[in-house]
């Protein structure tokens, strides 16, 4: 899904991480989709940027899923679902139809009405979305509960993510539950019951902990412990964002820097070391007026 800005469509997982991404890493993302086709150093030059940081930009992004340097897809055209008439004359020229509506029917239990039908096959036929690709997503949603007009909501944006062979859309749903697993995991390293409390924004953050910076389970407790009473999803990000952007990729690494820190402070402040451990002062002798001891 995308939103605008200005009549200009921008993809919605810039607004999604606008919060976590860095500011030179927006601008360059927003200059090269309104610029499409354009590079990375096109866009240093434009923006006063260095070309490294255009180019880690466009790696930072391409990690979160949006290719920027690549042809801007021609604006989505309205559509309109095909009528009964025209879905009977195209079973009539493509057997792929027929099998359709058959196994739609088959995976969701139930003979599906008419409205039903004429939105798979549009789905097939006026917008151009492979039949495995459809069978896959049905079977999906199916299980979950879903009606079929959900399914056309749901296959629609899988076509905008250019999810259109079957083993993309396979790969798409494993990454679905594995981030489903991963969440619930972490909502309880946060002490919630479930991750129903989790906001889209902090999943979106959940995610880049594990699909950007590479991190574990155990990176996101180690920064909750760093994080004290500050347990929020977001300062714990920016625990683990400066962590990564320090190139520490495990605990090891962030224990042995704190232990080098320890003995700088050491090292460096005399006063650190233990009072006693040059001995007691002698005690002064006072002197009577007679001039005795």
């Amino acid at each position: 899904m995308a939103q605008s800005i200005e009549g200009r469509e921008v993809p919605r997982i810039i607004f999604e991480r606008l919060a976590s991404a860095p500011e030179e890493g927006v601008r360059v993302a927003l200059w090269l989709l309104e610029n499409a086709p354009a590079k990375a150093e096109q866009a240093a030059e434009a923006l006063g940027v260095s070309a490294a940081c255009a180019r880690e930009a466009v790696s930072y992004w391409r990690g979160a899923g949006l290719e920027l340097e690549k042809q801007r897809r021609p604006s989505v055209r309205l559509r309109t679902r095909m009528t009964t008439p025209e879905v009977t004359a195209a079973a009539e020229g493509d057997p792929a139809v027929a099998l359709l509506v058959q196994e739609c029917q088959t995976l969701c239990g139930r003979v599906i009405t008419e409205s039903d039908v004429n939105i798979l096959v549009s789905l097939y036929v006026a917008d151009g979305i492979p039949v495995d690709v459809i069978l896959i997503g049905v079977a999906h949603f199916a299980a979950q509960g879903k009606g079929v007009r959900y399914m056309e909501k749901a296959l629609l944006g899988w076509q905008r993510e250019g999810i259109m062979t079957g083993e993309a859309a396979e790969a798409h749903l494993k990454l679905l539950a594995e981030r489903a697993e991963r969440e619930a995991r972490v909502a309880k390293l946060f002490g919630l019951e479930s991750d129903a409390g989790l906001t889209r924004a902090e999943r979106v953050l959940i995610n880049e902990w594990y699909e950007t910076f590479g991190f574990g389970d155990d990176m996101v407790a180690e920064a909750l412990g760093y994080a004290g009473e500050r347990r929020t999803v977001r300062y714990v990000g920016g625990i683990l964002r400066k962590w990564y952007g320090k190139g520490w990729k495990t605990v090891r690494d962030v224990m042995a820097e704190s232990a080098s820190q320890m003995q700088n402070v050491q090292t460096t402040n005399p006063h650190a070391r233990d009072v006693m451990s040059g001995g007691l002062r002698r005690a002064p002798v006072f002197h009577t007026e007679g001039g005795g001891a």
